[in-house]
């Protein structure tokens, strides 16, 4: 058994390790050594060590805003506590399909700093909520500020068919979570219209324990909107922090691009596409969303950065996805150095599932 244990979780670094190989074979075979060096040569070492900041940034406010949740609940919460839950998090969402694997063991390391599981969960959530909401807003403002100006050359592209895909996906996950908050008694029975229509059609088997399964998603989220709702000074704190995040996300393809020395392209136009980018490949069900983040940015930075693409598109995954994988196994290695061990994430599955199950029981009582 001690061997199965954390297997899924070598798998899948695996396949990180051989589409990061993969990347790399690639652009030697297409850019060629000789250009790839050269394109190497001639970016601003300064902007690379920007790219840096900005991330780091990204993980700060993103801790920043789990502390806020945190401390309103659980005041002996420390920012650092929060870092590393974040980093962690981060690592976990790269190497698991579609960002899964992040949220419980966050959780689970909260636990291991004193943190009930409860508290733990209502914090991440409601900052999952959050940034679901920033992130729609953003791209709804990319849309009608940035149309104008380059929805000629989306369509010319043949990409405009996907930046309103992406933007539908994104934009129907905001609708059904404030449609829970504001409706959750309806939301549920469109919801069982849904499983029951497609159990008839023969597309999804085990229709009651989908019930099951979205009964309980909808009655955590619900709970959290609860919270959100009695904290409102918490929630602008966390939008600003969230916002702040995202800029700093999308303008790392900016950095990149004033660093090998062009400068005709706004930083709008740049990051409006890195969030069409980070819209249509967020439900890749892949670790990363490889090969569809890979040549979504190919696609939409190709006339933009010219002969410096794929260098570009090397340099970008390393930063928001290769990196916070090494900072994040860097920071386990350190936990477990200190006795606290990695769990199995099925271990944590059903430790979360219990824990929901007592609070909705508690709540049921409490409303009795």
């Amino acid at each position: 058994m001690e061997k199965k244990k954390g297997g899924g979780k070598k798998l899948n670094l695996i396949i990180c390790g051989i589409s990061f190989i993969v990347m790399i074979v690639y652009l030697l075979f297409v850019d060629k050594l000789e250009n790839v060096l050269d394109a190497l040569r001639n970016i601003n070492p300064i902007f690379i060590v920007i790219c840096v900041i900005f991330m780091i940034g990204y993980w700060l406010c993103e801790s920043g805003t789990v502390y806020i949740m945190l401390k309103s609940m659980h005041p002996d919460i420390s920012l650092w506590h929060t870092w590393l839950v974040t980093i962690i998090g981060q690592y976990f969402n790269c190497i698991t399909p579609s960002a899964s694997g992040g949220q419980p063991m966050q959780a689970y390391y909260l636990v291991k700093f004193k943190v009930p599981l409860g508290t733990g969960l209502t914090a991440l959530l409601s900052r999952f909520i959050v940034y679901q909401f920033v992130l729609t807003l953003y791209s709804i403002f990319t849309l009608i500020v940035g149309f104008g100006q380059f929805g000629e050359d989306l369509s010319r592209k043949g990409l405009m068919p996907f930046v309103f895909i992406g933007f539908v996906i994104n934009t129907a996950v905001i609708v059904v979570l404030f449609g829970i908050a504001l409706w959750k008694t309806g939301t549920l029975k469109i919801a069982n219209w849904i499983i029951t229509l497609l159990s008839r059609i023969h597309i999804l088997k085990k229709p009651i324990k989908q019930r099951l399964y979205i009964t309980r998603e909808v009655n955590k989220f619900y709970s959290n909107f609860g919270f959100l709702k009695k904290n409102v000074k918490i929630i602008i704190k966390s939008c600003l922090l969230t916002f702040v995040q995202l800029t700093l996300y999308l303008s790392i393809s900016y950095v990149l691009y004033r660093g090998f020395g062009k400068n005709d392209v706004s930083l709008l136009q740049i990051i409006s596409y890195q969030a069409y980018v980070l819209m249509i490949s967020s439900f890749i069900p892949l670790p990363g969303a490889m090969g569809a983040a890979e040549l979504g940015y190919a696609g939409f930075f190709g006339d933009i950065f010219g002969s410096y693409t794929g260098v570009s598109t090397m340099l970008w995954r390393i930063f928001t996805f290769y990196l916070p994988i090494i900072a994040g196994m860097i920071f386990i290695l350190t936990l477990k150095n200190k006795g606290i061990e990695e769990p199995d994430s099925k271990e944590i599955s059903n430790e979360i599932f219990e824990t929901e199950q007592a609070s909705a029981e508690e709540a049921t009582i409490n409303k009795e």
